[in-house]
């Protein structure tokens, strides 16, 4: 795992990461593991001209390569990377398409493609999407009938458009969802994998997930056209094992820093699985930038005003009191009317969810706002060499942390580096906190 910070202001920036690293194992017998190092590397510098840095959190590897060795082939493959960061970002996608769609032959020398791997990646996907039906099914009301109609509704739309499916059902009036943006095409390449493995790989995974015959053909279909359409689409199963990776630096023509945050899952048929998750540059309204990543508890709560375990509770607690509250109301409407009662049970029957999490969400904007307008007081005035030092304290939070509690997932020494425009400077962390 990894605890890791962004800083940036319009003077530059600083990216600072401990040293420990989460890998997937994979055996012989089919089977995979996680294992835990320490001393890793996370911040690469993929241009030093410019200049842009990435940084990686989650799993550290990529079809079973580390990324600072895909890093590395990447820039040897790929001269011309482009002269901003969304530029950079998009040619390390098109390469890594490349590369594992075998239509580059020089990267795949230079990091040979173990047969079975797309298999592998495909097979991991649809594991995901399946326990995703699941869980749709499982947040549905109704009959079992009913369950999975709209666990099905829930994936196409989850898998079409962005953003969140219960809060869409509440949308004011004239709003539309957005449509997820797609990050690739069909090929022949992608057409033959799914002609061959995801009716097999359905009929197993849906089986052993809700067991023999419960099922339909019908519902196998709709499920199997969904399946489809999500591979276009920069959709990624919760519980896929993702990689996050942060891009920040200069374009050519910038005069302030900016970032990228991606994060990228399975490869197959010619399509890397990925998903923008935000990006942005300081500006006169938000002059200072702060974004912490991965196993950051105590920074979200300096930042925040609350770790995520606690609003999870909170967020638990009114859920069930709405649901109470909602079940107290159709009670007595149903003492006059039944049928009224029924019709408001079933049109407000999500309406818990999405109203607990809108509350959520709106508290931690305002939680947030207040506290990171604070610590930007110092963050958006300061050199980029004192942002590295602001960054690596704050990631120490997280070490010392995981210190106390006897965890090995965030460790010492924690590594920096501080951006300007045209120069990038590692700087070395210590475990009395002196930087060097």
């Amino acid at each position: 795992m990894t605890s890791e910070v962004m800083l940036l202001n319009v003077q530059g920036g600083a990216l600072a990461a401990d040293s420990a690293l989460t890998a997937i194992e994979y055996h012989k017998d089919g089977t995979a593991s996680v294992r835990y190092e320490k001393g890793a590397e996370k911040i690469f510098i993929l241009d030093q001209a410019l200049p842009v840095a990435s940084m990686i959190f989650d799993v550290a590897e990529f079809y079973r390569y580390p990324w600072g060795t895909i890093f590395e082939t990447y820039k040897t493959v790929t001269p011309s990377r482009g002269n901003t960061v969304s530029n950079v970002v998009q040619s390390l996608m098109q390469f890594l398409g490349r590369w594992t769609a075998g239509a580059d032959p020089k990267a795949q020398q230079l990091l040979p493609l173990e047969e079975g791997q797309e298999r592998l990646s495909f097979a991991i996907y649809m594991a995901g999407l399946v326990q995703r039906f699941h869980q749709c099914t499982e947040l549905a009301s109704g009959t079992r009938a009913q369950q999975i109609a709209r666990a099905l509704d829930m994936l196409r739309f989850e898998t079409q458009f962005a953003g969140d499916y219960f809060q869409t059902l509440f949308l004011p009036a004239g709003d539309t969802p957005q449509r997820r943006p797609l990050i690739g095409e069909s090929s022949p390449r992608l057409v033959a994998l799914l002609d061959q493995y995801l009716d097999k790989l359905l009929t197993g995974m849906l089986a052993g997930m809700f067991g023999n015959g419960v099922i339909s053909g019908e519902v196998k279909a709709s499920l199997a056209e969904i399946t489809v359409s999500s591979c276009l689409t920069d959709w990624i199963p919760p519980g896929v094992p993702k990689t996050g990776i942060v891009f920040c630096g200069y374009g050519a023509s910038d005069v302030r820093p900016g970032f990228i945050e991606i994060r990228v899952a399975s490869a197959f048929g010619g399509i890397v699985k990925h998903q923008l998750v935000a990006g942005g540059a300081p500006n006169q309204r938000e002059t200072a930038m702060i974004r912490s990543f991965a196993q950051t508890d105590l920074i979200e709560a300096l930042l925040r005003g609350a770790q995520p375990g606690y609003k999870y509770v909170i967020f638990q607690l009114m859920r069930q009191g709405m649901t109470s509250l909602l079940n107290a109301v159709g009670g007595e409407i149903a003492k006059k009317d039944a049928a009224l009662a029924k019709s408001v049970s079933q049109t407000f029957d999500q309406a818990p969810l999405a109203i607990a999490r809108a509350i959520l969400m709106a508290g931690d904007d305002i939680a947030r706002h207040a506290m990171e307008m604070r610590v930007a007081e110092v963050v958006n005035s300061a050199a980029p060499e004192v942002l590295a030092n602001y960054a690596e304290k704050l990631v120490r939070l997280s070490v010392i942390e995981h210190e106390l509690t006897g965890s090995q997932t965030v460790a010492e020494p924690i590594v920096a580096l501080h951006i300007k425009k045209g120069r990038a400077t590692w700087v070395r962390g210590s475990k009395n906190g002196s930087m060097a």
